[in-house]
């Protein structure tokens, strides 16, 4: 079963211990559970408004995440294929 974005990036913001869960909540409990206060988030935290930004930056982002947002790697998208 597929995440839908707004999962995807609340994995990405705990992974990367951008926030913890119970900031998370707090937050989302004024702002809405939805992927543009997730990426408030970010921006709050890390100075940075997108995904290919964070990536860039060398934080861990999930296969998942970046084929959602399109940039995955034809080679990795191959790779995922032989497996």
């Amino acid at each position: 079963m597929r995440k839908d974005e707004t999962t995807l990036l609340y994995d990405f913001i705990v992974m990367n211990e951008v926030a913890t869960e119970e900031e998370i909540s707090l937050v989302t409990c004024i702002n809405g559970y939805n992927a543009e206060t997730m990426m408030d988030i970010i921006w709050a935290r890390c100075a940075l408004r997108s995904i290919e930004q964070c990536e860039s930056e060398g934080m861990y982002c999930s296969d998942e995440l970046l084929e959602y947002y399109g940039l995955l790697d034809e080679e990795d998208e191959e790779s995922d294929d032989e497996d």
